[in-house]
């Protein structure tokens, strides 16, 4: 029943809403002045019974409660990236999460369970040997340039010939490597520094 003003003072029991989502926060009893209206954010009107996992929300323009799903503080796992996020509104879960979590990283969902994702450790693991020899080259290089300044000024001692050799040898040896052969690749051993 909709609440109606009278002309004398009255307690009535209300039931208190949350002013951010309206659903309901407890009840008491309110003392209603006369010819006024209920407190804001309050009905007259009893919530129903709710179960685990839901909130009952008031809808003041029906008048009317409803029964909404509340995952607020739920941990939940985005199905493209397996990402965590924690739920924060009231509502049904997003289509694009689970509440399972990935169990390792290179996972994808399949539509019932994370399954591994050998395209993805494969990319990640070219990815990772193409970057180590860009690193390993740039090593080599910066160890050639002043040996090979010494040998084109024909100032170089021997040792410095020999390690400009053998930082070539491992610098063509670097360049053959082939990042796609990530998971079978034997990096060549570095010459020593000088």
């Amino acid at each position: 029943m909709a609440f109606k003003m009278t002309s004398t003072n009255r307690v009535i029991t209300i039931y208190n809403l949350s002013s951010a989502t309206n659903e309901f926060i407890g009840k008491g009893d309110g003392f209603i002045p006369a010819n006024t209206g209920l407190p804001a954010y309050s009905t007259d009107i009893a919530p129903p019974k709710v179960t685990a996992g839901f909130v009952a929300v008031f809808d003041a323009q029906a008048n009317k409660w409803s029964r909404v799903e509340d995952h607020r503080g739920t941990t939940v796992y985005d199905i493209s990236t397996g990402k965590p996020a924690v739920i924060e509104k009231l509502g049904a879960l997003p289509d694009n999460v689970v509440s399972v979590a990935p169990d390792g990283e290179y996972v994808k969902w399949d539509g019932a369970k994370w399954v591994h994702d050998a395209e993805a450790e494969k990319t990640f693991r070219q990815g990772q040997a193409a970057q180590e020899k860009a690193n390993l080259l740039m090593i080599a290089t910066s160890a050639i340039a002043p040996l090979q300044d010494a040998v084109d000024l024909d100032i170089a001692t021997e040792d410095e010939s020999k390690a400009l050799l053998a930082w070539k040898k491992y610098r063509v040896m670097l360049n053959r490597i082939n990042p796609e052969d990530a998971q079978n690749i034997i990096w060549p051993e570095s010459p020593l520094p000088m």
